[in-house]
């Protein structure tokens, strides 16, 4: 199998760790005063050879050869140890944000740039130059006044426009990362210390990098996503650690708002009750949010993962139940809940025993598809899906199989295009676990089932233009290596009687760490990744709406918190609510 062998070379901004991770938020280890940076697998480089990997064949090597502190002329007195000695396929040559704060002239600057490029080329690699970040104000909060600054801009622009000449007199490949910084609000209000991309920047920079990387490698099908806004929604203030999760989350617009839903407990796992609660929030501009309503179902020993639907004029919320006041052991039921009006709620109602995940009109019916636990014709237990239906929202009935309980299937998602339904589920249990996509044929009330080839938890499956987009939570290493790290996790919690043994915590950390909110593009039955969201740890489970020209997603993560792992339990520290909002755009366009 062939490898693409491609080379970061730059400053600081190339290493990408040495910003925080968000710069609106304070991102304090749980429990400390300790701010998470940036880590390796959050940074630009990374995220951008997960892209790479998933749209060319072979497979994909991303070097790093960034030094903090580096100008050109540092980096070019390195170039042959760190950059040719590899040999490289590409090389992204990223400098001129250090040179200009050390003051580098500009012509030393060019001739620096210029035996880079013409090094790289004379081995027969390609050299891709990069503009660097733009100088922003945040600057002036490090102690530097606006007429340095100003002084600052200018050097800066000298060499920018230096970067653009050289590429075009040497008709060299550009990614013009200043142009996007500049054209991106969100990226540029996300510089760190003014100048460095925080960890917000660099998921959005990674998937324009991967874009114009893309079109030089031959692949100009790639969607080109653009985040235009990401914001905290919700964080619970209370100081009680019964709420402090919150997790699995819906979204929709209705009657000229939008709805946002989430479950709010102490844990990912049924903890001692209370163990759950549904929160709704509104909002008339996706941006600032207020409750609309708390959500609860008596006597349950868990309440987990709120679905809406709208039915016309009426809007409703499901919520799936573990354990009910009928005395059932682990009896699994979803209720659902009808809008009143502002802040008022209908009571609750029974749907079925299953596990709801998102309701969807399909001809003249809502379905949904649902999991329980069941046994199959041979005997063999595990979690079946059914598909449901319903004329109004509140009475359902099943129509027929959707995976039986050998498949071990789980959240399933529906995708309704003319007169086709495709469900996308995620099934198997343990380390063998995958993203299904099913087929119905109606006329025979049967599923054909083809494998993905990725692991996708809690896939949400939305269309952008002719495109079938899936978001989700995935592994940042490969699928098997996720595996892999996922025994690690097991032999870290538990033995065979319950309690925690010895495994390598970094593994650990690894594993748990990276779990992320995806982007992903449906080739065929294929997923490809366009766009990793700022996540980690305990993450993801999306809703989307599509708004004018952008979709609006919500997800849940840990990263502000996200502690060292040297402990079991240590990995559990609080969830926030999350809002993005990502366009998609044709090359060439603003």
């Amino acid at each position: 199998m062939s490898q693409t062998k491609i080379v970061a070379f730059g400053d600081a901004v190339t290493v990408g760790t040495s910003a925080k991770l968000d710069v609106f938020h304070d991102c304090f280890q749980y429990g400390t005063t300790t701010v998470n940076m940036v880590r390796e697998t959050q940074t630009w480089r990374s995220i951008t050879a997960r892209i790479i990997t998933d749209w060319i064949e072979g497979d994909v090597e991303m070097i790093h050869a960034g030094v903090a502190g580096d100008t050109s002329s540092k980096g070019l007195a390195r170039l042959e140890r760190d950059v040719l000695a590899q040999p490289p396929d590409t090389v992204l040559v990223q400098f001129g944000a250090e040179d200009a704060l050390q003051g580098v002239e500009t012509e030393a600057f060019r001739e620096n740039l210029e035996k880079i490029v013409d090094g790289i080329a004379a081995r027969n690699a390609r050299p891709v130059l990069m503009t660097p970040t733009p100088f922003s104000e945040r600057m002036t909060a490090g102690g530097c006044t606006l007429t340095e600054l100003r002084r600052r801009q200018e050097r800066l622009s000298d060499l920018v426009q230096v970067v653009r000449t050289l590429a075009d007199e040497k008709s060299l490949d550009l990614i013009d990362l200043n142009r996007y910084f500049l054209d991106t609000r969100l990226a540029y209000d996300h510089l760190y210390e003014g100048w460095l991309p925080d960890g917000v920047a660099q998921t959005g920079m990674a998937s324009f990098i991967a874009g114009e990387l893309l079109s030089i490698l031959g692949v100009n099908d790639f969607p080109n996503p653009v985040l235009c806004d990401y914001r905290k929604a919700y964080r619970d203030t209370s100081g009680d650690l019964d709420w402090k999760h919150n997790a699995f989350t819906d979204l929709t617009f209705f009657d000229g708002q939008f709805y946002l839903t989430f479950r709010n407990g102490a844990g990912h796992c049924p903890p001692p009750p209370p163990s759950g609660r549904v929160i709704v929030l509104r909002s008339s501009d996706g941006i600032s949010w207020e409750q609309e309503a708390i959500l609860r179902v008596p006597g349950v020993e868990h309440q987990a993962d709120p679905k809406f639907l709208q039915v016309d004029d009426r809007l409703f919320v499901y919520t799936l139940t573990l354990g009910d006041t009928k005395g059932v052991a682990k009896r699994r039921m979803t209720y659902g809940f009808e809008r009143l009006g502002p802040g008022k709620w209908s009571d609750l109602f029974e749907c079925a025993e299953s596990s709801f995940w998102r309701p969807k009109k399909w001809r003249d019916q809502y379905v949904v598809a649902g999991y329980n636990k069941k046994t199959d014709e041979k005997g063999k237990a595990g979690f079946g899906v059914d598909l449901y239906q319903s004329p109004n929202g509140r009475d359902w009935e099943k129509v027929c199989v959707l995976l039986d309980p050998a498949i071990e299937g789980n959240e399933t998602d529906l995708m309704i295009e003319g007169d086709e339904l495709v469900a996308y589920a995620r099934c198997g249990e343990g380390n063998n676990q995958e993203m299904m996509v099913c087929t119905y044929v109606p006329s025979e009330k049967r599923w054909e089932t083809v494998s993905s080839g990725r692991l996708i938890h809690a896939p949400c499956v939305f269309k952008a233009g002719d495109r079938t987009m899936i978001t989700g939570r995935y592994c940042s290493q490969s699928d098997e290596g996720f595996r892999e790290l996922r025994r690690d996790w097991n032999a870290f919690n538990y033995d065979t009687e319950g309690e925690s043994v010895q495994a390598d915590p970094a593994r650990v950390e690894a594993y748990h760490h990276g779990l992320r909110t995806g982007v992903f593009v449906m080739d065929g039955a294929r997923p490809r990744l366009v766009m990793e969201l700022l996540s980690a740890g305990d993450s993801s489970y999306t809703g989307v709406v599509q708004y004018g020209d952008e979709f609006v997603i919500s997800d849940y993560s840990m990263h502000e918190y996200y502690p060292e792992i040297k402990r079991p339990g240590d990995w559990n520290t609080p969830n926030d609510i999350y809002v993005s909002r990502i366009r998609f755009k044709s090359r060439g366009s603003r």
